[in-house]
């Protein structure tokens, strides 16, 4: 073992203790590091504990009024450019309308998510891991498109892991889901003094009471109009409470004030949404009936549609009062997760199967036209072979429109994340695909019957760019025939159409 050493040969007893030193020292060094990198682990998940739960210990930005246009020009040469890459829900969608429009109002050209701009500002949501990814990569995607421009993120994935988001390249200034104006405020600021040696991280505690927020135009063809925010809900797989916050409702007057002029600037549909829109007026005393009237008597407004709902509000009181509104469309989408009544209550869900299919009895009975859609986790932990077939039956008897299928997520910090009997994640996949399989054929049979049933409607249009499309009151997605009719058609414009036919999820159509 020792005969190549000179040492050895020379004093065998030295190099005996040489060599166990050595190995010792080794150890030690082993030791260490590891403890080391045992301690850098602890660090990052208390500061991290720290950033979600301790409202004192965040970094604020200096909050600078409104400047205009021509004072950045004059400072900067020409306007600052912008841009938004929105994740997640309809909630996400109208925070980044306004803060596009706040973004306005300090000077900056807001461009699309494919232009090269100044600054990118990416707005997260972490409802799943996929979610996640998605946020992490379009973060990356922005520092391609511009590696000198600076990457603003906020939203949910940002309030959950704000130090992980302040980790990846590029990344200048992070804030959570609460005051997501100060993203555009941010945006100023980094435009004036230049993009952070690092990353600013500016997320505290969530609000208790809504924050104002506003937008004065839509987008698009249709507006979403945040009525509330947070979630009261506790479903032992969803991470959203913790990164949203309570239930915080909107006062109905601002609601409709923000309606009429929406309606005023041209919008003829409005979708008003929430988190748990469901629990509007929980925590004012004000009620989504009371809403609805209100919005239903704006002058000039045509459509109206709610975001998902929970299905517990779907109550005879409730359904009697929503068939004497004049504008609300026969379309209501449903947050269902499950067809099994089993799986719902390990979900900690609030109602059965059976009470999901008798609230869409009770709609179909007093709306002939009515569709619904709804959301579905398949593989939630626990779910057996069985309990998979009774959410497939559920949906052959429910006959959804369409339906979001997800596979199940496991959510750190959740209940289920470490509930018994996960799902291996294959099994998750094809279930998931089975669904959607399924799903696909029963949207193509409902669309058939029901313009065999009515050949006749009325569609919004919504693109005029390639082809006309646009959707029926009850969101059947239409795609409209090359006409001379249909060359001057305006999108945003309201059309009669008669039916020629259908294919893969989509109905055709001619204007009338």
């Amino acid at each position: 073992m020792y005969g190549e050493s000179d040492i050895y040969k020379l004093n065998p007893a030295l190099g005996f203790v040489i060599y166990s030193t050595c190995k010792l020292l080794y150890v030690i060094l082993y030791i260490a590091l590891f403890f080391c990198f045992r301690l850098s682990l602890f660090i990052t998940y208390f500061m991290n504990f720290l950033n979600k739960n301790a409202p004192d210990r965040k970094v604020k930005i200096k909050k600078m009024p409104p400047a205009s246009s021509s004072q950045l020009q004059k400072k900067a040469g020409s306007a600052p450019t912008a841009a938004i890459i929105t994740l997640g829900c309809k909630v996400n969608q109208y925070e980044s309308e306004a803060i596009a429009e706040r973004l306005t109002s300090l000077g900056f050209d807001v461009l699309t998510s494919a232009d090269v701009c100044d600054v990118y500002i990416i707005n997260t949501c972490t409802v799943t891991a996929e979610a996640d990814r998605k946020s992490r990569q379009m973060i990356r995607r922005a520092r391609t498109l511009n590696p000198g421009a600076a990457v603003i993120v906020c939203g949910c994935y940002a309030q959950g892991s704000p130090l992980d988001v302040a980790r990846i390249d590029g990344v200048a200034f992070v804030s959570g889901s609460a005051d997501k104006l100060r993203a555009a405020d941010a945006a100023l600021e980094i435009v004036k003094n230049g993009i952070p040696t690092s990353p600013v991280v500016s997320v505290g505690a969530l609000p208790t009471t809504y924050e104002p927020m506003e937008i004065s135009h839509a987008p698009k063809t249709r507006a979403f109009v945040k009525i509330c925010d947070g979630c009261d809900g506790r479903c032992v797989y969803c991470i959203i409470p913790s990164v949203r916050g309570r239930v915080r409702s909107r006062k109905i007057s601002d609601i409709t004030s923000e309606v009429t002029r929406l309606v005023e600037g041209g919008c003829l549909e409005v979708v008003l949404t929430g988190i748990e829109t469901a629990s509007f007026g929980r925590d004012t005393g004000e009620t989504l009936i009371d809403l609805l009237r209100a919005v239903d008597s704006v002058p000039g407004i045509r459509r109206i549609r709610l975001g998902s709902l929970d299905p517990t509000i779907m109550r005879p009181h409730f359904i009697e009062a929503i068939t004497k509104l004049r504008h609300l469309c026969p379309h209501f989408h449903l947050s269902v997760q499950s067809g099994c009544s089993k799986t719902l209550a390990a979900m900690r869900r609030r109602y059965t199967a059976e009470m999901v299919e008798e609230a869409a009895a009770a709609l179909r009975a007093v709306f002939p036209r009515v569709m619904l859609t709804a959301d579905v986790i398949t593989g939630f932990p626990g779910e057996t072979d069985e309990d998979f077939e009774e959410t497939l039956n559920f949906m052959r008897r429910m006959r959804f429109l369409s339906a979001h299928v997800f596979a199940f997520s496991p959510r750190r910090g959740t209940p289920a994340a470490t509930m018994d009997g996960q799902i291996p994640p294959a099994v998750r996949r094809e279930r998931s695909s089975q669904l959607i399989s399924l799903q696909r054929k029963i949207t193509d049979d409902v669309i058939a019957e029901y313009i065999a049933a009515y050949p006749k409607d009325e569609i919004l249009l919504e693109a005029t760019s390639g082809r006309l499309s646009g959707h029926t009151p009850n969101f059947i997605e239409t795609i409209i025939k090359q006409t001379d009719s249909a060359s001057s058609a305006v999108s945003g414009r309201l059309y009669d159409v008669i039916f020629t036919g259908c294919r893969d999820g989509i109905a055709f159509a001619e204007i009338i």
